[in-house]
């Protein structure tokens, strides 16, 4: 019976996992996926450790590194949720919200580069020069 605690509390942890993250996984994830997929029709990838993976083995292999970020930041959900330090809640919720905002980001900026053809990085690149 021991056994079958542990996996429910598992599981309930995971689950409020996966509610804590739900815009990581909408932005980060899914949508600098999707986009980034449909972006490369317009351009190249301008991060030369991405753009090598992809020539090696596609732009499917992007899915694979986020789902594998996902799992660090599950593994950083873990040892947070472990601690007992007073910042672990402010820690946590500052991690997941600026993962979320950089998801934010490289979506619209893959946007950009589908609807206008510009992204945002080489916009801003040509207004500090």
């Amino acid at each position: 019976m021991h056994n079958a605690n542990q996996y429910v509390s598992q599981f309930a942890n995971i689950s409020d996992f996966l509610k804590d993250v739900k815009y990581i996984i909408l932005f980060y994830v899914l949508g600098d996926f999707l986009t980034t997929a449909r972006a490369l029709n317009y351009g190249f990838e301008e991060n030369n450790f991405l753009a090598a993976i992809f020539q090696s083995y596609g732009v499917e292999s992007l899915l694979i590194l986020k789902v594998f970020f996902l799992a660090i930041v599950y593994w950083n959900y873990r040892m947070l949720k472990e601690s007992d330090s007073k910042w672990t809640d402010l820690l946590w919720v500052v991690s997941r919200k600026s993962i979320a905002i950089v998801g934010l980001f490289l979506v619209v900026n893959n946007l950009m580069v589908i609807f206008m053809e510009c992204s945002l990085l080489q916009i801003i690149h040509t207004m500090t020069f």
